[in-house]
């Protein structure tokens, strides 16, 4: 029995109790050693791709050396060196882009606090997009200003792209760039693409407000890339009155706000609408005079007749007021006023 006690104790030392005396042993070479990482230089561009007049910045970037600092750089453009913004540490250098279809040619020479000497270039041309948008709301004949939407018009943009390849005088096809039109930031995933430069939506906004629409525009392996960017804004529409020429009907002269007369007789007035998006012959009309409801012509309601008695009292005074609507949408409506006068 005591035999098997001791051999029962003998075991348990040794299975169970630490190993205080083990030795920890190195292999020769098992040290990790420094890493020597050849040093690089790039060049950044902002923004990568330059339109007519705008400032490009380009930084110098180094990387795989300890010391980023205390480096001598040299800077070139088309050539000739930038002795002004070149020096240590001087690792960013701007200048203002020229006209469409300019060539800039950039190198940099960097010498780094260890030694190195390390060089890169970059090569951009001038390129632009010109945006342009329309609208398809109603104007009188003749009118040659910006036709402006209202709620709910149809926007059509159009982005026309001078873009060429970095460094060279040869045209991008609009079939090679990519479009991503937004709208108030919001991408529109449906009308962007290659080869999409035509974007169409809505006013949804009231009068006053604006719809901020983006391009970006850019080839597949991201040389080049540049944004644009229009407002549109939204307005009401609008009315004005006039005294028609008597042999036409066609408004005749400035448009009225007074009018003083110095005799009795039938006055004809005439509206013009601009803005709604239906014809007039579509809008509701509603002809007043000092709040009271006269009619218009049937056929020309734009059009209206105000006879005057012969038995009033001079100095005579009225208020004339017209007003046109879309059925369709309440809030697409206008209002003008004329101050009669007869002495």
């Amino acid at each position: 029995m005591k035999i098997i006690i001791i051999i029962f104790i003998l075991l348990f030392t040794v299975n169970f109790l630490p190993y205080p005396s083990m030795a920890q042993f190195e292999l020769p070479g098992s040290q990790i050693p420094s890493l020597n990482v050849k040093p690089t230089l790039s060049l950044s561009v902002e923004p990568t791709t330059p339109t007519p007049n705008s400032v490009v910045s380009i930084a110098a970037n180094l990387a795989g050396t300890t010391n980023l600092n205390n480096a001598n750089y040299a800077w070139f453009l088309n050539g000739a060196r930038q002795t002004a913004v070149s020096g240590l540490n001087k690792n960013i250098f701007t200048f203002a882009a020229g006209s469409l279809g300019t060539i800039y040619r950039i190198s940099v020479a960097a010498v780094t606090s260890n030694g190195e000497n390390l060089t890169d270039a970059v090569a951009l041309t001038v390129s632009d997009v010109n945006l342009t948008w329309n609208s398809n709301n109603n104007v009188p004949a003749g009118y040659r200003g910006k036709i402006l939407p209202v709620q709910n018009s149809a926007i059509a943009v159009s982005a026309l792209a001078s873009i060429y390849r970095p460094g060279t005088k040869t045209f991008i096809n609009s079939s090679e760039l990519i479009y991503s039109w937004r709208i108030n930031d919001k991408l529109i995933s449906e009308q962007s693409g290659v080869n999409k430069p035509e974007f169409t939506f809505r006013t949804d906004g009231s009068a006053g407000n604006r719809k901020s629409v983006r391009l970006e525009v850019k080839t597949t392996d991201g040389s080049v890339s540049l944004n644009k960017s229009v407002e549109v804004p939204i307005v009401s529409p609008r009315l004005l009155v006039y005294l028609p020429d008597p042999d036409t009907n066609k408004p005749y002269g400035a448009a009225l706000k007074n009018l003083l007369i110095s005799q009795l007789r039938s006055m004809n007035f005439v509206t013009q609408a601009y803005f709604f998006n239906i014809p007039d012959s579509n809008l509701e009309w509603r002809w007043l005079v000092d709040g009271n409801e006269v009619l218009g012509t049937t056929q020309t309601p734009w059009l209206s007749v105000f006879n005057i008695p012969d038995n009033i009292r001079l100095p005579f005074f009225a208020r004339i007021n017209v007003s046109a609507k879309n059925p369709a949408n309440e809030l697409e409506l206008s209002s003008s006023n004329v101050n009669l006068e007869i002495r």
